[in-house]
């Protein structure tokens, strides 16, 4: 709540400068609920030395992506003139999901920039959260998102929010940094290029301007922005790890599945259509599979259920893409290619490993759950969506797209929703931010004993 007081705090004098009073009264009303909540907690929760373990850092983690949108909200509500509209937009701009009601044109340089400044803070928790809470409940698993830099506390798991913080928020902001400079020098107009960093490292698809990529950005311009989202979509805790150790220490198959999906459908494209398209399809699906929906080409190439379908696999673990996450996909094809081994070896024993250790059934379970976790809440999204009066499409595509916090991806105006439909989307992005099940595991804390 502080964090998000002290980013509004500029935005009041950039809304005045912009001369919109009613949006600078709302950029007032987060700073000053948002120090005077996140004081009053702090000032209270100070002095407290009782462990906290995995249970109340669920809980932490829960309301911590239910409640703060709200605090984010009053401007956005003032922008969009609508309650339901401008929280929405918190909702999806905090969750890096990138669905908005009002067009940048509309809304005004502060609202775009704080959009962006949102969605950059909602991928920092990503991976602080990533790494602490969620590779808590990890620790009896496969292990995905174990990192030599944190070592989970047995006893309080919020001894590690100011590491994770620290070693990820210096990575964070370095990518942000050069993504911003690369860009101002390839001649990207400055507020693009700040809009453009913040969003891109945050896999957010929020852009400063409407209209597909090539209409306003150079091709040099779009691949470094695809480059920023991929270091967005990896884990970050490989990146710490070179950029500190100037070593890897863990594998990056999901850093090289995504670059062949990539040039895959960019060789698609050039045998089958034109080579001229090869650049925006291998771009579109790099957007697409960082969870991030940027559409590079006016007329896109890929069909956009492909891309929806590739976005459910998602990135790395420790990253902030949304999705089922590339590494749970890879071990799964790479246990199902171990089960047709068996089929023509019935007597061989099938071991399945992953990051050089092996993998337990029991753990494996594990992971099928979280892949079949994502269908069942895509199907029952778009029940709750269609249920509020949303069509059959829109109730898929917007179901999707939310569960996978890849709001461009849905091709729908979000503004023609109704605010029950709104509603329950900002409630399926919360649902994919953490993951289904670590939500399911929130939600049954919060009703039962520790």
């Amino acid at each position: 709540m502080i964090f998000i007081s002290l980013a509004a705090l500029p935005f009041i004098l950039f809304a005045g400068l912009e001369g919109r009073g009613d949006i600078a009264r709302g950029f007032t009303v987060t700073v000053a609920s948002g120090a005077f909540i996140g004081g009053i907690v702090l000032a209270g929760t100070g002095q407290v030395n009782r462990p906290a373990g995995a249970s109340a850092a669920l809980r932490l983690a829960f309301f911590g992506w239910v409640l703060v949108p709200l605090l984010a909200a009053p401007p956005l509500i003032a922008a969009t003139g609508s309650m339901s509209s401008g929280i929405f937009e918190a909702y999806s701009a905090l969750t890096t999901t990138g669905a908005i009601i009002k067009s940048p044109e509309e809304a005004g340089v502060s609202i775009t920039l704080w959009r962006c400044v949102l969605a950059w803070l909602g991928g920092l928790g990503s991976l602080v959260l990533a790494a602490t809470v969620f590779a808590a409940l990890d620790r009896r698993g496969v292990g995905l998102r174990r990192t030599y830099l944190l070592t989970v506390e047995h006893s309080d798991l919020f001894t590690n929010f100011g590491r994770a913080l620290r070693r990820f928020g210096a990575i964070y902001v370095g990518v942000t940094l050069a993504g911003f400079v690369l860009l101002m020098l390839l001649g990207t107009d400055p507020f693009d290029s700040l809009c453009l960093a913040l969003s891109g490292i945050a896999t957010a698809g929020l852009a400063p301007q409407s209209g597909a990529l090539d209409v306003w950005l150079s091709p040099a311009a779009q691949g470094v922005l695809a480059l920023l989202c991929l270091m967005g979509a990896w884990n970050m805790a490989v990146q710490y790890d070179l950029a500190s150790r100037r070593r890897i220490s863990r594998g990056t198959g999901e850093l090289r599945a995504m670059l062949v999906l990539g040039l895959g459908a960019a060789l698609y494209a050039a045998v089958t259509i034109d080579i001229s398209h090869a650049w925006a399809s291998g771009l579109d699906m790099l957007f697409a599979i960082t969870t991030t929906g940027y559409q590079t080409a006016s007329q896109p190439v890929l069909p956009l259920t492909l891309l929806v379908l590739l976005a459910m696999a998602g990135g790395s673990t420790i990253s902030t893409s949304g999705g089922i996450k590339m590494p749970r996909i890879l071990l799964l094809l790479r246990r199902a290619g171990g089960e047709l081994s068996s089929l023509s070896h019935p007597s061989a024993a099938v071991r399945t490993r992953f990051i050089g250790r092996p993998v337990s059934d029991s753990a494996l379970t594990g992971v099928w759950v979280y892949a079949l976790a994502y269908p069942a809440a895509l199907g029952l999204g778009a029940v709750a969506l269609g249920m509020t009066g949303a069509s059959f499409h829109d109730s898929w595509a917007v179901s999707a797209a939310s569960l996978v916090n890849a709001g461009p991806l849905a091709g729908v105006d979000f503004a023609a929703l109704s605010p029950a439909t709104l509603a329950v989307s900002a409630a399926i992005m919360v649902l994919g931010r953490l993951e289904v099940l670590a939500a399911a595991a929130a939600i049954y804390v919060i009703f039962a004993r520790d």
